[in-house]
This record gives structure tokens, C-alpha cells and sequence, in this order.
């Protein structure tokens, strides 16, 4: 006569087994439905409300891409769609690349060149580096030579203004450093000459005050905002006492 305990085991297992892949059923199902609206709501955007026509004096590069090499492509945000404003952006970050092309800086990120297609930038090619100040400093900044990495992003600043230009949003995720920890400049779509009106610009707590023009001061403020901030973690780092 068959064990009641062990069948009851059994069935109650069996239940709970199918119970189990009928909620993960349900999952998917929901999942796949979910997907399907997604695709249904999902619309192409034109070519021309992302992508800058390419001027013919671009430097182009070949669309083979190695993982030494990253590719910027434009920040698709909502408040941006049907502006006009995308495609803007990306091209005067492409000039100002060029630019910097002709006038290069040790510590400001090298750039290739742009990827075209249909005519249009759909991509800015620079070299490809490991990690941003902030993420390095979080991850471990006791040995971390921060007069030093301060002096290599001052020089970089310097560079541009003596070009008669400001970044004009310095931050430590706007700074990567390399297997050195030397600092490299990224991110130019708020680079503008001096009197120019920006069109981003800043990101919160790293400026004093709203502005709308390109100036000296605004690189400055950020530099020194920089400083503290990384100055603060490696002391935390070296006395676990400092909060």
C-alpha cells in the first residue's frame, strides 16, 4: 500500500512546481503584451529632427570600428524631439571637435573624425577611455594624486581659453581618466567662444549661479568645485574618521 505521506509530498510538490511555471507563464504573457504595445507605439523618427547634414569639409572616418574607439551619437530626449535642437547640438559639437582637432591638448579627448550616413553625422568618433573621475574616485581614491590630476585638468582649460573658448560644463563625469589616472576633457555640446549664447549649459551643483553666456569664470567656479569635492574623498579614504 502506497506511502499517503510521500504521494501527498509528491502531489503538493508537483502543485507548487506547476504553480511556479504557471505565474512564470503569466510573466511572459504580460511581458509579450507589454512589448507589443511598446513596438505599436514606437514611431521612426526622421532623419533630419536627429542628424546634421554633414558639411563637405568633415573629417569622416570608416565605419569600421574597433573597441579602442567610442561612438557619440545624439542624446535622444524628449524635450529636444521636434525642436530642431538635436541636430543643432551635434553638429556644433562636430565643429568644435575639428577645431580642436587643429589645436589638440594632451588632456582634452582625441576625436577622429564623424561617422556618416545618407549624408548626415550620426556619430562623433573619439578615443575610448576606461572611466570617469567621479566613478574612479567613488571606486577608491586613497592613492589617487588629486594636485596632480588638478594641474593636467587646469592645463587642458587654459588650452581652451586661450582659443577664446569655455567648456562650460566641468564636472568629474565630464573628466576621464585613463590606466595613469591622467584626466581627459570629454563632452563639448556646452563648448562656446567667449559672448556666444549657450544653448545647454551647467549641471546642477557644479555651478554658482544660472548663466546663459560662455565665460572664463564658469570654468573656473567648476575647477574649484572639483578640487574640494575630490579632495573630500581622498582624505575620507585615507582617515575613515573624515565623513
Amino acid at each position: 500500500m502506497p506511502d499517503r505521506g510521500k504521494v501527498g509530498r509528491r502531489y503538493g510538490d508537483g502543485t507548487r512546481i506547476m504553480g511556479v511555471a504557471l505565474e512564470a507563464f503569466a510573466i511572459r504573457l504580460r511581458h509579450i503584451k507589454s512589448s507589443k504595445i511598446i513596438r505599436e507605439c514606437l514611431q521612426r523618427l526622421p532623419d533630419d529632427d536627429v542628424y546634421p547634414d554633414a558639411p563637405s569639409d568633415i573629417t569622416v572616418i570608416s565605419p569600421l570600428i574597433d573597441e579602442t574607439l567610442f561612438l557619440k551619437r545624439p542624446k535622444l530626449h524628449p524635450d529636444f524631439l521636434g525642436t530642431g535642437l538635436l541636430p543643432k547640438l551635434m553638429l556644433h559639437e562636430a565643429e568644435t571637435m575639428e577645431l580642436l582637432l587643429r589645436n589638440p591638448h594632451l588632456h582634452i579627448v582625441r576625436y577622429h573624425g564623424c561617422l556618416i550616413k545618407r549624408g548626415r553625422i550620426v556619430s562623433l568618433v573619439l578615443d575610448r577611455l576606461p572611466i570617469t573621475l567621479q566613478h574612479r574616485l567613488e571606486k577608491n581614491s586613497q592613492h589617487f594624486d588629486v594636485e596632480d590630476c588638478m594641474n593636467k585638468i587646469k592645463a587642458a582649460v587654459q588650452h581652451l581659453h586661450s582659443l577664446g573658448l569655455a567648456h562650460n560644463d566641468l564636472t568629474p563625469m565630464n573628466i576621464m581618466v585613463d590606466k595613469c589616472d591622467d584626466p581627459v576633457i570629454i563632452d563639448y555640446d556646452s563648448f562656446q567662444p567667449f559672448g556666444n549664447t549657450l544653448i545647454t549649459a551647467g549641471t546642477l551643483g557644479w555651478f554658482d549661479e544660472d548663466f546663459t553666456e560662455p565665460a572664463r569664470k564658469h570654468d573656473e567656479i567648476a575647477l574649484k568645485k572639483i578640487r574640494i569635492w575630490a579632495e573630500k574623498l581622498t582624505r575620507a579614504a585615507q582617515d575613515p574618521k573624515i565623513g
